[in-house]
């Protein structure tokens, strides 16, 4: 009995063990790994004939973005993808475009049968980035060769682990090109391609190159500080000029009008003086300042009393009641 049971307990382990292997390769044989470049589409067939299918659902993350139902293949309303799905009835494939960093992950296609389910096709999309390139030229002129020695680097902007090709005019494996160009030569083209080691993640870019005898990039790039500097400091001498009279109009300027000022301020306090006189005194006070300095008549009630004998008695007041 022992030995039986131990028999049993053998056998359905090993049952067991050959079931998750059978599940796990039929996992994997359902299983897709696709690599894509910023930009590109992933077609996602359904991989059944047309006829054998009733039902089936096109899943991203567990969210569903398309269905075929009585014959034809429907888009459903998933923002993510809003505009770059594109549905096949004929052919039961829905195509993503314009694949963006955040469409990486896992699709999952899920089918039915008259009610039996076939087996779920998985695809896992990794969507790259594309490689953008630069490349840095330097020449210099070789007198004795009269010819440039020219030096070109190939390198992406983000920190990848790529590799690169160079073609054209000159050929290299390298991220650096090192060659003789001379100018009757003229202008020649090269092109850096670079390629990322764990995709199919590629870029290029490329550069014309012309041979200047006697000028060196380097000195080109000395004549161009030196022009800037001598820019500059014209600039800030012009500026301090502008300062400076600027300066000087602002302190002669009220001078000037503080003379200016002055002058007709003068001849209004002089003017109002005299308006302040008239003001203040009765014409008839005006008549006797003028009496003290004039022997001649000023006014008619001058003229009436001018020249007659005083009155013995009491001095009047007022020479106008001497007349009444």
């Amino acid at each position: 009995m022992r030995i039986c049971y131990g028999y049993h307990v053998l056998y359905s382990g090993t049952a067991l063990l050959l079931l998750c292997y059978g599940l796990c390769v039929r996992a994997d044989e359902n299983t897709v790994t696709e690599h894509r470049d910023a930009g590109s589409s992933l077609t996602l067939p359904l991989g059944h004939p047309k006829e054998s299918v009733t039902y089936a659902e096109w899943k991203y993350e567990g969210k569903t973005f398309a269905v075929y139902i009585q014959g034809q293949v429907r888009i459903s309303d998933e923002p993510q993808f809003s505009g770059r799905l594109k549905a096949d009835s004929d052919h039961l494939s829905v195509e993503v475009t314009d694949l963006q960093l955040q469409d990486s992950g896992s699709y999952s296609i899920v089918a039915d049968k008259s009610g039996a389910q076939l087996p779920t096709k998985i695809i896992s999309l990794t969507v790259h980035g594309k490689l953008i390139i630069d490349i840095e030229s330097n020449q210099i002129w070789v007198e004795s060769k009269k010819s440039c020695e020219v030096n070109l680097l190939c390198k992406v902007r983000e920190d990848q682990k790529v590799s690169y090709t160079w073609s054209g005019y000159k050929n290299g494996s390298e991220a650096g090109l090192r060659f003789t160009l001379s100018p009757a030569e003229g202008d020649v083209t090269l092109t850096c391609t670079a390629a990322e080691v764990s995709s199919p993640s590629e870029g290029n870019n490329t550069r014309n190159v012309t041979c200047n005898p006697g000028v060196s990039n380097n000195q080109l790039h000395i004549w161009i500080a030196v022009g800037g500097g001598v820019a500059l400091f014209l600039l800030i001498v012009i500026i301090a000029v502008i300062c400076w009279w600027k300066s000087h109009r602002d302190i002669d300027s009220p001078d000037q009008g503080n003379t200016v000022y002055a002058d007709v301020n003068d001849g209004n306090v002089r003017k109002d003086k005299r308006s302040e006189s008239i003001n203040v005194a009765s014409i008839y006070e005006t008549v006797d300042e003028l009496r003290g300095t004039s022997d001649k008549p000023q006014t008619l009630y001058d003229k009436v009393t001018f020249a007659r004998p005083a009155p013995l008695g009491p001095s009047p007041s007022s020479p106008y009641q001497v007349v009444l």
